[in-house]
């Protein structure tokens, strides 16, 4: 497969954005103030995320009155003989410096660099639920691409796009991308461009499967049919139950939903399936229609949608676990039973860097008494199972 032809240069990447504060001074980073912005990295994200921080070739700080209080850090790499990609690596502000345009500095600094790094393709990788990103993102231009729009447009350079943007290994994490002009489809009302509904369910469970397939083989029961068909049915009935749970509570809610796959995520998965014959469930999710959302207006409703789906696998999961009791169900209910119990580890029990993207923390930011009950739930079902 072509990549296509090449993309015009980023005529328009430097203009400022609207929201942007004139108290706020962007300025390179100065190399004895590295800790500094880590300090400032770690208040907005948190400790573990700062396992993963490192500067990028083109580091800036964002000043108010002289103290730092955001940074960007930003790379750029050849995609191909005529395409040059970059990529925003990170961007974080203090928690009292947010909502006065000070994010938007830095990524109007990130865009003007690219430009004068002669690229023509400009990355970010956002994690599905965090509008903040998305909004800001979307404002500047940028758009999220499924995978198959990905192959369409980077073909054989899409590897090194991965790569070098670290899309490589992440759970609800999405490639963001703005080429050329601001393309006309980034309005807010308008639907995902690819990759999301019905389909890309049906193909992410399909992806799974073959994930399924590689652990078998890797623990050498690929030859044993009767186990092949009862490992993919406890698969695909626990993916089934959490997105339709998904689906259903928001429509109840008046929310207009749509399924994508964590692309990246099936990888991790495919690799712990081949090296360690380990199973691994990256679900992917439901996520607003809109390119832009209120994540104050909407969170109630979202954490309803994440309460559905944990809720539902765990009532089928407990269900699995009466069901290994008949000796008629037995073969079909274990394995039901152990994707339950591995998926709700991931689901609830884990609501912190780096399985944010799963339904915990949702959960556990709108009711701390909701999450409690449902994560002892999940230890008294993980007690049963693995004491039976």
């Amino acid at each position: 497969m072509t990549s296509g032809g090449p993309h015009a240069t980023m005529a328009t990447m430097s203009t400022p954005s609207a929201d942007v504060t004139s108290d706020v001074d962007v300025r390179p980073m100065a190399p004895d103030e590295a800790r500094v912005v880590g300090s400032v990295m770690r208040r907005s994200f948190g400790g573990l995320a700062g396992l993963l921080f490192g500067l990028g070739k083109a580091n800036f700080v964002a000043t108010v009155d002289g103290r730092i209080v955001g940074a960007v850090v930003a790379s750029a790499f050849r995609i191909d003989a005529q395409r040059r990609g970059g990529v925003v690596k990170w961007v974080f502000t203090l928690p009292e410096a947010r909502g006065h345009g000070v994010a938007s500095a830095l990524v109007d600094r990130a865009l003007a660099w690219f430009e004068e790094q002669g690229v023509t393709d400009a990355f970010a990788i956002i994690e599905g639920h965090n509008a903040g990103s998305s909004n800001r993102f979307t404002r500047h231009g940028f758009e999220l691409l499924g995978f198959d729009a990905q192959v369409r447009r980077y073909g054989f350079g899409l590897p090194r796009i991965w790569w070098h943007t670290n899309h490589v290994a992440d759970v609800g994490h999405f490639l963001w991308a703005r080429s050329g002009e601001v393309p006309a489809s980034a309005s807010a009302e308008a639907p995902p461009a690819s990759g999301a509904g019905l389909g890309a369910f049906a193909i992410g469970l399909l992806l799974h499967a073959l994930v399924a397939l590689l652990m078998l083989a890797r623990l050498g029961d690929l030859g044993e049919a009767g186990a092949i068909g009862r490992v993919l049915f406890g698969l695909s009935a626990v993916l089934i139950v959490r997105t339709a749970a998904q689906a259903l509570a928001g429509r109840a809610a008046g929310l207009e939903l749509r399924y994508r796959p964590w692309e990246t995520g099936l990888l991790l998965a495919g690799v712990i399936a081949a090296v360690f014959g380990g199973p691994m469930v990256t679900p992917g999710g439901v996520y607003p229609r809109a390119r832009t959302w209120s994540p104050r207006a909407l969170a109630p409703a979202l954490a309803r949608v994440a309460f559905a789906g944990a809720g539902a696998v765990l009532l089928l999961g407990w269900a699995a676990w009466f069901a290994t009791s008949v000796p008629a169900l037995a073969g079909v209910a274990g394995p039901v039973l152990a994707y339950a119990c591995l998926l709700l580890l991931l689901d609830v029990l884990l609501p912190f860097f780096p399985m944010t993207a799963y339904a915990g923390r949702r959960m556990l930011e709108a009711s701390r008494w909701g999450w409690g009950a449902l994560a002892a739930a999940t230890v008294g079902l993980w007690v049963a199972w693995l004491a039976g």
